[in-house]
């Protein structure tokens, strides 16, 4: 009986669930705009993905297509691709869509524009490059991914004038063959959607229609493991063995000095390939934990060999013993912590 509860349960979850996707869905077709513009974007380059600075580049290729009264074109132009002062001129004479990229540092760099005529569409064509700002929000790191958004806002209209129609989002041409997304980063997955904002302009009543791409990256797993996992899993159990390797507690204080050297040495040496964020993300929590491990090792080890001098064994067994529990707690945090950001 409560299997068939359940299954009723989940059947009107999924049914609510899909009617009220349909009506956010009919909601937007029957939006009312004079124009809608159909837009595809393409990314020839993404690079300098910098965490740190919350910034990266690309260089794309945007086309927005749009009916409209295309005689006129035809008439003077044929099926040409006009550019440059002719382009500029004729498209005086008719409304076009304009868009400024709202995340960009700098205004983009626009290497070509052309326009031609498909059918009853105009299609207007241009390619860019433009330094952005993102959020830089990877706690996981070197684990998760990293949104690399472009927003597009439309300023020739609001959205009675004009919506995008997202189309499609491309990682570089089909017929090329050469990376597209530089440095250690892969794709994990992309999305190109619109959005409707409010803006100051016209009193701030108005809504403009804004195209997002999101192109989630994440970090090269064979650079996680084997620049950073690696060296410092084999620092945490070094550190650990020099404990219980049985050697003189004057031999342990000087190993465990020399992994307080290493450790910083080594986060010092990685340099660009671990951001330096404002909040402490996964690699700098394991530095942290492994840097813990060798001091109070250090630590342990200095005081424990005072005792000896004393003679004092039974203190020596006391510490030994908390020394155990200390170092055995703080080596399975470094496992928890780096299992959850896996997992």
């Amino acid at each position: 009986m409560k299997k068939i509860y359940l299954f009723i349960l989940l059947l009107t979850w999924f049914i609510f669930s899909s009617a009220t996707a349909m009506t956010q869905s009919s909601k937007d077709e029957n939006f009312k705009t004079e124009h809608l513009v159909e837009a595809t974007l393409l990314f020839n380059e993404i690079y300098d993905i910098n965490i740190s600075e919350g910034q990266y580049r690309v260089s794309a290729e945007f086309l927005m297509s749009w009916e409209d009264d295309t005689e006129n074109f035809t008439s003077q132009f044929g099926d040409v691709v006009i550019h440059g002062p002719k382009m500029d001129k004729y498209m005086e004479q008719i409304w076009h869509p304009e868009f400024f990229i709202s995340n960009a540092e700098n205004p983009r760099i626009t290497h070509y524009k052309t326009l031609d005529v498909i059918g009853k569409k105009y299609e207007l064509f241009e390619r860019f490059e433009v330094d952005l700002s993102i959020d830089g929000d990877m706690k996981a790191y070197p684990f998760g991914t990293l949104d690399l958004f472009l927003d597009i806002a439309a300023y020739s209209g609001n959205t009675n004038k004009m919506i995008f129609k997202p189309m499609d989002v491309l990682i570089g041409h089909h017929d090329t063959d050469h990376r597209v997304i530089k440095g250690n980063w892969v794709l994990k997955s992309k999305i190109l959607e619109e959005e409707k904002r409010t803006s100051l302009n016209h009193g701030g009543k108005e809504k403009f229609s804004y195209l997002l791409s999101h192109i989630n990256v994440q970090h090269n797993p064979n650079t996680a493991i084997g620049k950073i996992l690696l060296p410092l899993l084999a620092l945490i159990i070094l550190s650990t063995l020099i404990n219980y390797s049985g050697i003189s507690y004057s031999e342990r204080i000087r190993n465990q000095l020399f992994l307080l050297i290493i450790i910083p040495a080594y986060r010092f040496a990685l340099g660009k390939d671990i951001p330096s964020t404002q909040y402490i993300n996964l690699t700098d929590g394991l530095f942290i934990v492994a840097t813990a491990l060798a001091f109070f090792s250090a630590l342990i080890a200095i005081y424990v060999n005072r005792i000896v001098s004393t003679g004092n064994n039974l203190a020596v067994e006391k510490v030994d013993r908390l020394s155990t529990i200390l170092i055995s707690s703080v080596t399975i945090l470094f496992f928890i912590i780096l299992a959850s950001a896996i997992l």
